[in-house]
């Protein structure tokens, strides 16, 4: 027993409790197992026995099959019954024959001793059994820990959700008087006899209003995917090749120092959202700009083994540390830019998932590469009844 200091700072050990109507055996018992360290309370029946099981824990139930009144096995099967207690329990009998020993393993016996035992058997089965009751005990202890912390990241994911829907929703109840702003910048633009002044204004209010446009479709986007919907897709027949230069001629236009080759080989017809399409291109190219350089190569090419397309859109510039790619499409993964929400790649990455794609970006010092496939969506006889005849070709743009 250790003293109250100790306690304070960690539970006392269980205690074993023996059970024996004969004085002699219970003296004889407590001398053998107080070496061990634990306390040894002892009960001359089992009805005394129950009673001592409902007012604490031990950690064995050492008990006598042969007494009076209750026997052993009537006992533990009470405790059972009435106190739903799983201590585990030795009996211990002057009785070897096979029915009382079976019937000791169906009361949930752990062991089961005839006597005569001989001291160091008995302290040595005992010790085994407290070792093991231990372990049992800690690894209640640390489940109990994993739920408690289990539940309270499940809190923090609710309250995070919450949080995504509340800025879902003031995005969503953005759009519309973002639209009338938008409209009014255009009425601005076309009245007669505008001042060159104002139309420059009009110009700037437009530019800055479809920015936040697309901002506000980001984050509804993110929002989407927080709270477990997939970005919305609407497919229909596509060609990749021919969207593809369309994008790169409309980056052109906004960064007229940047040098994008197009290379495109085979069959780039599907069956995909070709609005979010344009927008995974967008954004990885002029991602690829901003981040690396104005030397940007966007490839495309079938995959006939797999019945879909590659699309790789590699970059110069400083190689992106390896700890930082596992989590580079993540939302709000800002890379310093105050100007952008850092939902770009994240986007990119939903879309590619909700047309059962997948992505990927490696990065070294000879430039870095994010690449992503897309099956078609469609079998090849369904694309060539949608396109045509469709010969292999290789361009570059």
């Amino acid at each position: 027993m250790g003293d109250c200091g100790v306690q304070a700072l960690a539970p006392a050990p269980h205690a074993i409790l023996v059970v024996d109507d004969a004085p002699a055996n219970l003296v004889a018992y407590r001398a053998v197992l107080e070496s061990l360290g634990r306390e040894v309370v002892t009960a001359r029946s089992g009805r005394e026995a129950i009673k001592l099981l409902a007012l604490q824990p031990f950690a064995l139930l050492l008990i006598d099959v042969r007494m009076p009144g209750l026997d052993g096995f009537s006992t533990v099967a009470l405790l059972r019954e009435q106190l739903r207690t799983v201590t585990p329990v030795i009996f211990i009998t002057g009785a070897s024959d096979d029915e009382s020993m079976r019937r000791a393993y169906e009361f949930g016996a752990v062991d089961y001793l005839v006597k005569p035992v001989p001291p160091e058997i008995l302290r040595g089965k005992v010790r085994n059994l407290l070792a093991l009751y231990e372990q049992g005990i800690e690894l209640e202890r640390r489940a109990a820990l994993l739920m408690e912390q289990h539940e309270r990241i499940l809190e923090a994911d609710a309250l995070l959700r919450r949080k995504d829907v509340n800025i879902g929703i003031l995005a969503h109840d953005l759009r519309n008087p973002l639209a009338a702003i938008v409209t009014s910048a255009n009425l601005l633009g076309r009245l007669p006899e505008v001042s060159d002044k104002a139309l420059r204004i009009a110009e700037r209010i437009d530019r800055s209003a479809r920015r936040m446009t697309a901002m506000i479709r980001d984050i509804l986007d993110y929002t989407r995917s927080r709270v477990g919907a997939a970005i919305p897709i609407k497919r229909q027949p596509t060609d990749l090749g021919a969207l593809s230069r369309s994008v790169v001629d409309e980056i052109r236009v906004g960064y007229p120092s940047a040098r994008i080759e197009v290379e495109t080989a085979g069959a780039l017809t599907g069956h995909w959202d070709a609005s979010r399409i344009e927008q995974v291109l967008s954004n990885l190219i002029a991602n690829a700009i901003q981040h690396g350089g104005p030397d940007v190569r966007l490839m495309a090419s079938e995959e006939t083994s797999e019945n879909g397309v590659v699309v790789t859109v590699r970059s110069g510039g400083d190689p992106i540390p390896q700890e930082l790619l596992p989590t580079l499409f993540d939302g709000f993964k800002k890379g310093g830019d105050p100007a952008h929400l850092g939902l770009g790649l994240f986007i990119v990455r939903e879309i590619v998932h909700a047309h059962d794609g997948s992505i990927a970006v490696t990065s070294s010092v000879e430039g870095t590469m994010v690449t992503f496939r897309l099956p078609r969506g469609t079998t090849a006889e369904e694309i060539k009844n949608v396109t045509g005849e469709y010969e292999p070709v290789a361009t570059t743009g």
